[in-house]
């Protein structure tokens, strides 16, 4: 598994030294001349030719494969000071896990009555109040498939039967792909659920590489219904934030992830969080998302051990009653987090004029850590970026200071009787570099650390 394994690492994010190196039509050999079509071969030999070097990168600790041949002199360089080679039947024993309940993660090739996802017959994640259902009983092709947004190492799955029925799926074939187009079998057949609610951990036969998992159930391989409910088992701990996601696997997408912000060794939870991976290079993980409707003024919510999700984006949609997009993150909760840039987001319908910039500034990473303190320093210490068209920050004059647990909300910079940053500010302003403009005008504000 290491080389191809490897080889797909190649695709993603490895430097190839000397020539070019392609894997021959899925085949284990790499050559400087073939063309790589599918990654067939991930698990078993795999031969570097004579005069060429694959390079694994400094940020990638361990490369999971099983036998590889050098021809020659053919060379695999591990050039971290931490990196190896883990045979690819080496598992995690207490795996990490993922399962969201986010519609851009799951596709089906059908659900049962075709419907929509989140309704009763196309909920698919763990835990949830009933499962996906295929639209056939049973026909060895209906498939339910989950995105992780980025490749990752993938040791099995975890899957449940249909919560409120007797239906689940007792035998199933397992594909993976980094590109969703490419397949490469993971196990063909996996004995999974004998009931509807334990959770079954499967592992594959050997770790794999990949973002994308597609499980179909065999023929007579279902317990009344091709019904089921389904995680991925990661074979490595998760990340600590979207920036180590972003350096390790630099083709990751926007979306959801799991992360974890002290590590497993932390007390602190992992938790679900919206990574920004295109905006300035990405990496960025949101701490902060109001999306307010005009003409209401509801209470903020501040997140001690979650992250806020990004939802809508247009102006004008109320996500107020949104527990997973609505909210802040509290000092306490993002000391966890080890990062050097902030970035600032808004806009309202009082006016065209768009905030969008980051900053190193230490005074605003310490009071928004800490709640003590202000954002002093920030007029002349930030990069505007793609969009910003406000006056704040280098018109910053004034700062409300030491708010603890609303630091980010309540005027943490402004320009007194002419531009604000308020979210709530005192007790009833949302503004996006404006002022008194109470809580009349949609309004939309972001937060995001790196």
């Amino acid at each position: 598994m290491k080389q191809s394994i490897v080889f797909l690492l190649l695709l993603q994010i490895v430097t190839v030294v000397a020539q070019t190196s392609t894997n021959s039509a899925g085949n284990g050999t790499y050559t400087n001349t073939s063309s790589w079509t599918s990654p067939s071969n991930l698990t078993g030999t795999n031969t570097i030719e004579n005069g060429h070097t694959i390079t694994i990168p400094s940020n990638i600790n361990q490369v999971y494969s099983n036998k590889i041949i050098f021809s020659d002199n053919g060379k695999l360089v591990l050039s971290g000071s931490n990196s190896k080679w883990v045979p690819a039947t080496s598992m995690n024993p207490t795996p990490p896990s993922e399962s969201f309940s986010f519609q851009t993660n799951w596709s089906a090739s059908s659900s049962w009555v075709n419907e929509s996802f989140g309704a009763a017959h196309y909920t698919p994640w763990i835990d949830s109040y009933q499962g996906w259902s295929a639209g056939s009983t049973n026909n060895g092709t209906d498939y339910l498939q989950y995105d992780l947004k980025s490749p990752r190492w993938l040791q099995g799955i975890v899957t449940q039967g249909r919560a409120n029925a007797a239906q689940w799926v007792t035998n199933a074939k397992v594909e993976v792909s980094t590109d969703n187009i490419n397949w490469s079998t993971a196990a063909s057949s996996l004995t999974l659920n004998t009931d509807s609610n334990t959770k079954k951990y499967t592992n594959f036969p050997n770790v794999m590489y990949g973002r994308y998992v597609r499980v179909t159930p065999n023929l007579n391989g279902v317990y009344g219904h091709a019904s089921m409910r389904l995680g991925v088992l990661l074979r490595d701990d998760i990340f600590k934030s979207c920036n180590e996601i972003k350096t390790n696997f630099p083709n990751a997408t926007d979306g959801v992830y799991v992360i974890d912000p002290d590590g497993t060794a932390g007390a602190t939870p992992a938790t679900a969080c919206y990574c920004d991976m295109t905006t300035d290079g990405g990496g960025w993980t949101l701490v902060l998302n109001y999306l307010h409707l005009g003409g209401t003024n509801p209470l903020l919510v501040e997140k001690s051990n979650t992250l806020p999700l990004l939802g809508s984006t247009t102006l004008g949609v109320d996500e107020q009653a949104s527990a997973t997009t609505w909210g802040h993150v509290t000092p306490a909760y993002l000391t966890k987090f080890n990062f050097t840039e902030l970035r600032f987001y808004g806009k309202t319908s009082l006016h065209t004029r768009v905030i969008h910039f980051k900053t190193f500034n230490a005074n605003t990473i310490s009071y928004f850590k800490t709640g003590t303190g202000s954002m002093i320093g920030i007029a002349t210490s930030f990069t505007s970026l793609t969009g910003h068209s406000a006056f704040l920050p280098a018109s910053t004059a004034h700062y409300i200071s030491d708010q603890g647990t609303i630091a980010m909300t309540n005027f943490p910079m402004y320009l007194s009787g002419t531009y604000h940053w308020g979210i709530r500010g005192g007790g009833a302003r949302w503004e996006v570099d404006d002022f008194l403009n109470s809580y009349t005008y949609n309004t939309y504000h972001q937060i995001w650390i790196r």
